[in-house]
């Protein structure tokens, strides 16, 4: 019996992603757009001001189902 479920997934679709990052030089923090709650967010790590930029991130899996649509394709490119 194989446990693939904790197998991480590999070749997941990316896209350029709206990101906030913090202004401040040393720190490296930041956050989806879609996650941030103000139109401005502060830097939970050092509370510096944010800066909008972009990044090129996965596409976040939203349901088990496409999880599993994901497995199953996943599994197919390693038979083959």
């Amino acid at each position: 019996m194989s446990y693939l479920w904790n197998k991480p997934l590999e070749n997941l679709p990316e896209e350029m992603t709206t990101i906030w990052s913090c202004g401040q030089g040393a720190c490296k923090s930041w956050i989806r757009d879609s996650f941030s709650f103000k139109d401005q967010p502060i830097c939970p790590m050092c509370k510096s001001a944010m800066v909008r930029s972009e990044k090129i991130l996965p596409i976040l899996v939203k349901t088990d189902q496409e999880i599993k649509h994901y497995r199953k394709k996943q599994r197919a490119e390693e038979v083959n």
